[in-house]
């Protein structure tokens, strides 16, 4: 049996937002060095668990309500700070990768 690498919540959360926010998965589990297959499982599972509601544990139908467009503009607005944020969390980890002297 080959030995399975280990990825912390923040590592597997960040590659996700990544996919989530456009940048292709192939390009991003290449970038991270990730199995490329091992990137869509944890896509799925994330996509998963946004479609099911808080409480109840099952999928949405159909909205209850229109938001207004100032609560739908609040909620992308908030998904994008997300995605920015993980974005330069990644890129805080490769510079410090990159900024360690060769050994």
């Amino acid at each position: 049996m080959g030995k399975q690498s280990k990825y912390d919540e923040a590592f597997k959360q960040n590659a996700v937002g990544l996919v989530m926010s456009g940048h292709k998965a192939s390009q991003v589990a290449r970038d991270l060095g990730l199995n490329p297959e091992t990137l869509y499982q944890w896509v799925r599972k994330h996509r998963d668990s946004v479609e099911k509601t808080p409480f109840s544990g099952e999928r949405l139908t159909t909205p209850k309500a229109e938001p207004s467009s100032e609560a739908r503009e609040l909620a992308a607005l908030r998904k994008e700070n997300e995605l920015l944020k993980m974005e330069r969390d990644i890129l805080k980890k490769a510079v410090g990768i990159f900024s360690l002297p060769p050994r």
